[in-house]
């Protein structure tokens, strides 16, 4: 049975393809099944071939069209997937994408080259340092959609407090939560680090994605402003793009919170 078991439900690895170590970042790349190609930050799966279209375009297009007239996007983290996901929005004018993981670089150019094609676009800035330095750079500005994928989530209340800086008054910041099956408990300090900072109005989106552990993605948006504006619901339907999984019910599908989570917080 327990063969079984890690057969049915373990992600298979075929063979390991790229393995590096520095900063306190791991990363490795492997050969898998069913999921293909997956790169791994940390031990934590962040890139699979096969399903990370479910995350990636959950993560830009509601909160994108949420807002009411977004024109410029900050990536925080690692770019892939979401960039491509961004740019087909063809009225942001401005995108910025933030990282300093060069190990991750170098594995995506050599094994996921499919997240290579879009670097030409005049739209996108790519600044390859800290948080931090780029905010001792940038103090002033702020942005309509800021996007934080930075994986191994993690929990820290002055994030949040920066967070809150660079996003504009109707701004709207995404994150990827703890999963809310197997971390529920911490979607409580996400919303209490969240409303400290000083957001105002907080949405949680769930959705699958059968490669995540537990197969179940949660996301996090916060506002500043009361409450959300009404989704754009003419213009998702009216777009000029193709999505895999992303469309107006899918949207308002993933904001309707099992009763577990809506009792937990």
């Amino acid at each position: 049975m327990t063969d079984q078991l890690l057969k049915s439900y373990a992600i298979q690895i075929q063979q390991k393809l790229y393995e590096k170590e520095a900063d306190e970042h791991h990363v490795a790349v492997y050969e898998t099944e069913p999921y293909g190609r997956m790169l791994a930050i940390n031990h934590q799966p962040i890139l699979a071939e096969r399903d990370s279209f479910f995350y990636h375009e959950m993560m830009v297009h509601p909160a994108l069209f949420t807002h009411v007239n977004p024109k410029s996007v900050a990536i925080i983290g690692h770019h892939y997937g979401i960039l491509e996901e961004v740019l087909k929005h063809p009225d942001i004018d401005r995108i910025v994408c933030i990282a300093d993981n060069l190990l991750l670089d170098e594995a995506v150019k050599e094994y996921f080259s499919q997240y290579q094609q879009v670097n030409n676009d005049k739209r996108v800035e790519f600044h390859s340092l800290s948080l931090k330095d780029w905010l001792s750079q940038n103090k002033t500005m702020t942005l309509d959609v800021v996007i934080k994928n930075q994986l191994p989530i993690n929990i820290d209340k002055k994030q949040d407090e920066t967070y809150y800086q660079l996003v504009s008054e109707q701004g709207i910041l995404i994150k990827p939560c703890p999963s809310s099956l197997l971390e529920i408990t911490l979607l409580n300090t996400f919303t209490t680090n969240s409303r400290q900072a000083g957001f105002n109005s907080i949405q949680f989106l769930n959705f699958p994605q059968p490669s995540f552990p537990s197969g179940w993605r949660t996301l996090m948006m916060a506002t500043k402003m009361p409450i959300f504006k009404r989704i754009r619901e003419k213009d998702i339907y009216n777009r000029s793009f193709n999505t895999r999984y992303y469309n107006y019910d899918m949207h308002k599908a993933a904001l309707a919170l099992p009763e577990f989570v809506q009792t937990m917080i």
